[in-house]
Order: C-alpha cells, then structure tokens, then sequence
C-alpha cells in the first residue's frame, strides 16, 4: 500500500513537470512571419533557428495549455508546441459567433473552443474532438458554463458537454447584464428569465427585463409598469412602479411610483419609502423633498386612504383624480391605482369613460386608461344622448358611441350642437337634422338653419326663411327676408330694408327703419341709432329707445338695466311699460343708492326714502336711515331705533332695536341692549340677544361670536348646534361646517358632533360632496448622508 502511494505521488509531480515544461515552452514560443515566404511559424525566444517551420497563413499565440490556433491552405486547426496538427479536418473559422474582432487570437474555454464549418458553428476541445456537432447558425462564447446557440432562427443554450438546458424555441436570448447567472429570454414581444439549470424564474409575459442592481431585476408588464424581484425570483414588493433608475456612483436605486419617488441602498433596504416629491444626490448627501399628507374620507369620518400627493379631485363614478409634479393619475377611492401619466388632462368618468386630453389632442378612455376614442380630435364634446361629438385636424365633424364606433363616417361637412333630440347637420352646403340615434330626421335641404331653441327652428327654403317645430311643421311661412331666434319663440327679422321682433304666433312687436342692431344679449336685443343706445325686451317689445350714452347689461337676470344719459347713471325695470326714466327726476336727490325690488333708496337733506325707477319717490324721505327692500320689508330707523316698513310706507314693526338689517328667509339680524340676535318679521326673537355679533352663512345658517370672539353656529329656527367654541367655523352647507382652534382644523356636525378631530392644516370638500381631503401635513425636506 506504501508503495503504490509512493507511485501515485510520483507520478503526480511527473505530470505537475509535463504540464509545466508545456506552458513554459508555450510561453517561450512566439509567432513569427518568415519574410520569404509570407508565411508564420514559431521561434523560442532569441533563437534563431525556427521550432515549426512557417507554413501557415495565419498563426496566433499559444494558451497555457500549449495548444494554437493557425490557418493552412485548408483552414483553421489546432496545433500544439511541436507543430503537430490535433483536429481531423480545418475549419473556416476558430472563435466564437460573438467575438468582437473575429480577426484577433480566439478565446479558449478551458479546453473548448468554438468552431465554424459550412457557416455554422460547432464545439471542439484541445484535441480535436467535437464536443457540440458543428449545426447552428450562431454560438457565443461560454458563460458559467453555458453558450447561447441559434438553431434555424431560434435560441437555446447549451452546457459545456454539449446537454441542452434550454430548448432552441426562442426568438431571442441573452445574459442577463450584471454577471448574473441568468438567461433573458423573448417571444413574440414578451420576454422572461431562465436560470443555467433550465428554471423558469420569471414567466414569459414581460416587455422589458433588465438589471437593477446587486441584488434585483426589473420586470415591465404589459401595462407598463415595473415589478422587481430578486435572483431567485422572489418578488421584492407586491407595488408595481412607474420607472426606475439605478445610480451606480452611489450604489443607490431610485423607485417611482406613480410620480412617487422612494430610494433603495446597493442591499435593496430602504432609505425612503415611495411617498417623496423628489429625491436628489449631492457629493455626501441624498436629499428627499416630501408631498403633503393627504387624507380621503367620507364627510361623517371615515377615513377611506391616505395619500402622498399635491393635490386630489374627485373624478365621477366614485374615483379619485391625483396630481404628483404637474402629472395626473387615477385611482379609487381606497387608492388603488388605476393608470398614472397616461395623459395630459382627465375629465370627469361617467358611466365609466372621461375625455382626456395630450399634447392638445383629445380622445376618451375606461376606467383602466384604455382608449375607446383614439387622442386625435382637435376638439371633443360629450352630448347629452352619451355620444361623442369630434371635430378633427381638418375640421371635419363626426359622432362616436360609446364603444368607439364612428357612426358619421364624414357623411356631413358640419355637425352642430344637439339640441330638442336634434342634431343640425350640414352636407354639401344644405341643412338638416339627426334624431338622437343619428338617422336622418330631415335630410339635408335647407340653405340656411339654426338648431332648435325649445320646440321651434328657424329654416331657409330656396328664397326665404321661416321657422318649423319638432312634428317637421311650419309655424310660420317662408317668406320672410331673413329670420334669427332671439330666445324661445322670439324672432329678429328683416324685411323690406327693415327690422324687427315678431313673435311665434307671426304677431309684430317692433319694426324700425332708423336703428341698428348691436348685439344679442341673453334674449335681449341691443339696438343703436346715431351712437345711442336702446333695449327690446326678451319679448320683443321697446324697453329703452335709442337715447343712452351707454347700457349696463349686468343685472339683466334681476330684470333692470342701468344707463347712463349726459353722466347721469339711470335704471330701469325691464318690462315694466310706465315709461323711461329721465334725468332730471333723478337730480332731484342729493344722493341716489342701488335699487331693490323695484325700489331705490335716495336722500334729501340728511333724511332718507324710497324712490322708482322712474325717479317718483314713493316712501317719503322722513327717515333717519333705511336698508334695502328685501322680502318686501325694509328696514328703517326713527329716534335711533330700527323697525320694518313696506312698499306702501305702512311701519310693520314699530322702531325698538339698535340695529336691523333685511330680512331674508323671514330672519333678519339684529341688536337689542348692545347684543346682537336674530328676529323674524314680526319683532319674535329666532336667536336671543345674547352675542357679541351674528351673521348669516351663504346656506341659511347663523354664526355666532360670544365673548372673546369665540364662534359657533345656529341652525334656522333658532336651534343652537355649536356654543362658542371655536376661533373660526366656515358652513360647508351639507349639514356639516369646518372649525378652528390654533390654525389646526376639522369637522363638525352642524349639531356639534365631531366627525374629524381639530389636527388638519386644511380641508376641502369634493365635488360629489360626499368626500373630503384632509391635509394632515405640510411638505418638508429631508437628508441623510450617502
């Protein structure tokens, strides 16, 4: 047993000098072209005489196993320091499929190295054996142990034996960057990861994999955004990502979830979670600038998510619309994103689709960020019948479903407004109508129309106008020279060099042959004569003839104009027929004041009435003071007390408080013994006279300031829901108000019960007013060093 150990060792140091005198004379031997003939061989170092003869066309260095590769007349074999040949036959080319200089010495495997014959690739060792048949289009170079082969188009791997780890199915496969011992793999657009061992780490249904980092790769899904797992497959975090950025100076990973920023260290740990505005390297520190703290919940107190953002709306069908950096998302109300940055703009969802807009263009998208309307339209429109009118780059209207489908196909030059259950078309210079559905109602025969207004259109036949209603009838001939609606069976005509308003029934209210129209206000015409101005009625009839320097059409909706004549400001009551104003009975007052319900307040020396539009004074000026008329009373003072009057300059409340203001709702503030109350038309007490001050809140409400100016709040009908607690309380006028203490805010109810504590720096109301968002913190700046 000694013995043959003995043997064994030494015949282990035999073979430890065989391999070293090899390398050795390897190492001694170099290339060397002969000058005569052209031709390589190789020399010992300073020897002159050649160790093999030069023959060959092209020579390279021997490895440290002694073996070269040349090229003979035949082609590349192998040799080894003796010149003697070791592969059967020569081929085309030594090396590798992926060599970047296929012209350069070949790379060794250990003992293995690529071979090309007849255009494709094979495997041979240091002896000339084919270890993998010489069959494919392509073979890389080895990585731990496995080479990347093409097959007929397709990519598989195999290991260095030759075995097939991974079939020859694929369109595309590589290494996954970073060293890791992992294959990227892709078809038809989809790619995933197999491990040397031939494992699925990550299925087949990616758009992108890449490296990130040390320790994760990044995986992005159709819907375009990234997951992260480990080398083993193992997923980092359920999130999925908007993008990613790894930061090799600083060995950091940088996460963006939806406009969410968050920072991992070179181990994966987490420096800052994904809820930062923006994250920014200096040389030594890694600074984090934080959203606002955002709270959602439903206006009685139940928080539904909260929320790392600028800013949140609501978005219809009870989803969330969400602003980070000037980008706009959607999600619901839990938070559960929906899409993020898919577009410029997102309108509000109903029955489930919003109009979006990017780059100018607009188009409509699902709940998902789908499009059902491609973004293509220069201008887009929801109709009240759930279509979708568009109007394209070339001006070209049509008219989508709510599946997408183009139901107008560029049938009509103009598709107008829907108005009636109609839509006006226009088709080669002739007017029509589409019903709600998009048949033709009356197809297109007019030279001239107007969409409906209420059950009646104006419509031109061949020489005339005229206008039809909703059964296709004529209610008033054709035969007038020209025809517009001013409002709902109201018409402005020309005829004869003259014009004027006639009525549906075809009646007559004004013709003139002096005037000019000026425009069209809100079923009001303004005529001009000369540089003056004048008002028909939404009737038809003369209100103002043309003698104003100017018109204030303002309070049009309260039913009064103002003019103005020679400076002198004047008004009117619309369709009251007692005449016009003139100037003189107005500087009859020393001061004239803002009219109410029909009546102005004026003054003459120091004591106070009431005045018409038309400058008669109709309450006599025999008061210390008035307010104005409101619910048909004003207030009034005698002897510094305040009472009631009415229209008829009858007192309704005898003069006893300190102070009255009008009444509205039947509730008028007002001050008895320096405290101030609310009372009703009769002198009933709503509110005791018990607070340093009270006002009314825009929804009919009462605030009230007790003593040091604390706040709260009645109910009408003098019902107290908050005692003066408060520095501040703002009537949300949904049953619920915001209060104040110490600039931190919250919600009550309008009873006083307390839905969210006084913690908040802000707090809105949503638009479906079922939701508010709460800002619970303000924005910071945080740093950590690297």
């Amino acid at each position: 047993m000694v013995i043959q150990k003995a043997k064994i060792f030494l015949s282990s140091i035999l073979l430890l000098i065989i391999v070293f005198s090899l390398g050795a004379g390897a190492q001694t031997l170099e290339v060397v072209k002969d000058s005569d003939s052209d031709y390589y061989g190789y020399k010992k170092e300073g020897q002159e005489d050649w160790s093999i003869k030069p023959k060959y066309e092209i020579a390279y260095p021997f490895n440290l196993d002694g073996i070269a590769a040349v090229k003979n007349e035949k082609g590349f074999i192998l040799i080894n320091t003796k010149g003697k040949k070791l592969t059967a036959h020569a081929y085309e080319r030594l090396g590798w499929s992926d060599d970047a200089d296929s012209t350069s010495a070949p790379l060794f495997y250990g003992k293995l190295i690529g071979a090309k014959s007849g255009n494709k690739w094979g495997v041979i060792n240091t002896k000339g054996k084919e270890v993998i048949s010489v069959s494919y289009e392509d073979l890389n170079y080895f990585v731990n142990g496995v080479t990347i082969v093409n097959l007929q188009g397709r990519y598989g791997a195999l290991n260095t034996e030759g075995d097939e780890i991974i079939p020859t199915t694929f369109q595309k496969l590589r290494f996954m960057a970073g060293g890791l011992p992992l294959l990227v793999a892709k078809n038809d657009g989809l790619q995933g990861i197999i491990n040397l061992e031939g494992n699925w780490i990550l299925p087949l249904e990616y758009l992108s994999v890449k490296w990130a980092g040390k320790k994760l790769i990044a995986a992005m899904t159709v819907e375009g955004q990234w997951l992260f797992i480990d080398h083993s497959g193992k997923h980092f975090s359920d999130e999925l990502y908007s993008n990613w950025k790894w930061y090799h100076k600083q060995e950091k990973l940088l996460l963006n979830r939806n406009g969410r920023f968050g920072l991992l260290d070179e181990n994966a740990k987490e420096i800052y979670p994904t809820i930062y505005k923006n994250i920014e390297f200096t040389d030594s520190t890694v600074i984090a600038k934080s959203f606002p703290t955002l709270e959602l919940g439903t206006i009685e107190g139940n928080l539904l998510s909260t929320w790392n953002c600028d800013s949140i709306s609501y978005a219809g069908d009870d989803l969330v619309r969400y602003y980070t950096s000037g980008k706009v998302g959607i999600a619901d109300a839990k938070g559960q994103n929906k899409f993020f940055n898919f577009y410029d703009e997102v309108g509000d969802f109903i029955e489930g689709q919003a109009i979006v807009k990017k780059k100018n263009r607009y188009g409509v998208c699902d709940t998902l960020g789908r499009l059902v309307i491609p973004v293509q339209f220069t201008n887009l429109k929801r109709m009240p019948t759930g279509h979708y009118w568009t109007l394209d780059q070339s001006n070209y209207p049509d008219v989508y479903d709510h599946k997408g489908k183009n139901l107008t196909m560029h049938n009509y030059d103009m598709v107008g407004e829907y108005s009636q259950g109609k839509y006006l078309i226009r088709k080669a210079r002739l007017y029509g109508y589409l019903d709600s559905d998009l048949n033709e109602w009356i197809s297109p025969q007019f030279k001239d129309a107007e969409s409906f207004v209420g059950s009646y259109a104006v419509v031109r036949t061949n020489d005339y106008y005229g206008v039809i209603d909703l059964d296709k009838k004529w209610v008033i001939t054709p035969i007038i020279d020209r025809l517009k609606t001013v409002s709902e069976g109201l018409y402005y005509f020309e005829d004869n060099q003259e014009w004027g308003t006639l009525g549906i029934d075809g009646i007559e209210w004004f013709r003139t042959d002096s005037a000019t129209v000026e425009s069209f206000e809100d079923g009001y015409v303004v005529m001009k004569r000369r540089g003056h101005f004048g008002l028909l009625t939404s009737k038809g009839r003369l209100s103002l003839s043309t003698k104003y320097d100017s018109l204030n059409l303002d309070y049009l909706k309260e039913g009064r104009v103002e003019m103005y004549m020679d400076s002198t400001w004047l008004y009117k009551v619309i369709d009251d027929r007692e005449g016009e104003p003139t100037r003189s009975a107005y500087t009859l007052y020393d001061s004239v004041y803002n009219p109410s319900e029909g009546f102005t307040k004026v003054e003459i020396g120091e004591r106070y009435g009431f005045m018409d539009y038309l400058g008669r004074l109709r309450l006599s000026c025999r008061y210390e003071n008035v307010r104005d008329f409101s619910d048909g009373l004003a207030p009034f003072s005698i002897n510094h007390k305040w009472g009631f009057i009415n229209q008829e300059d009858v007192i309704t409340l005898q003069p006893r408080y300190e102070d009255l203001y009008g009444l509205k709702d039947n509730m008028a503030k007002a001050k008895s013994r320096g405290k101030w109350g609310v009372v009703n038309k009769d002198g009933k007490t709503i509110i005791p006279f018990e607070y340093e001050n009270v006002e009314r809140s825009a929804f009919g409400n009462w605030y009230i300031w007790e003593k040091g100016g604390r706040m709260g709040i009645y109910i009408p009908g003098g019902i107290k829901g908050v005692y003066g607690k408060y520095d501040q309380i703002t009537d949300l006028g949904i049953g619920f108000i915001e209060v104040k203490n110490n600039d931190k805010i919250g919600i009550d109810r309008i009873d006083g019960y307390n839905t969210w504590k006084i913690v908040y720096h802000s707090i809105q109301v949503l638009h479906n007013k079922k939701w508010i968002c709460l800002k619970r913190k303000k924005a910071d700046v945080y740093s950590v060093p690297l």
